[in-house]
């Protein structure tokens, strides 16, 4: 039976123009969503499970506030893909450098990230960038999303996401860990 959040609608939506998407979210955004599973939820904060018509599975944990959304996507790689969204952006499949700060901590410059319809996505690029990232954002409160200027464009809470994070690290080990089959809904 197909279950969906609204987030996770929000963000499947965002993900089916999966060519024009960077790396791992292209491949992940090919497949239509087959099921998906909140596996947990704190505060603003929400992780799922998502199964593809390919056979193919990801993790996500989200915080959304109204219209606009961050994301982290993960799968058996261990390389994080991030997704900023704001249904009031129109892009039309083009790259920018952007900037992200936790809190007063040094910045992230994230450059050639891709700007699609609704989204930022952006892949970082190794195991250690991942797992620097996900500390940072575990520990933060506030994450500031800049374009290359230096200007704010968004702001979002990170409230819950310490327990979210290590939620979304137990669903990738479990997607690791799954049966022969491939399925961790079994």
């Amino acid at each position: 039976m197909f279950k969906m959040t609204i987030v996770g609608l929000l963000t499947v939506v965002t993900l089916l123009a999966g060519p024009m998407l960077p790396g791992k979210l292209a491949t992940i955004a090919q497949a239509g969503v087959a099921d998906s599973k909140v596996l947990y939820r704190r505060k603003a904060w929400e992780v799922s499970v998502f199964e593809f018509d390919d056979g193919t599975f990801a993790c996500l944990a989200q915080v959304s506030d109204g219209g606009r959304s961050f994301a982290i996507w993960a799968d058996t790689s261990d390389d994080a893909s991030l997704q900023f969204y704001d249904e009031s952006w129109t892009f039309d499949n083009t790259t920018a450098d952007i900037i992200v700060r936790i809190d007063s901590r040094a910045k992230w410059t994230l450059n050639d990230a891709d700007l699609n319809q609704n989204s930022v996505f952006f892949t970082l690029p190794d195991e250690d960038a991942s797992y620097r990232f996900l500390r940072e954002v575990m520990r933060g409160n506030t994450l500031n999303l800049y374009n290359s200027s230096g200007e704010r464009i968004e702001r979002y809470s990170l409230a819950g996401s310490s327990a979210s994070i290590v939620k979304l690290t137990e669903c990738v080990d479990l997607l690791k860990s799954a049966d022969n089959d491939g399925n961790p809904f079994n």
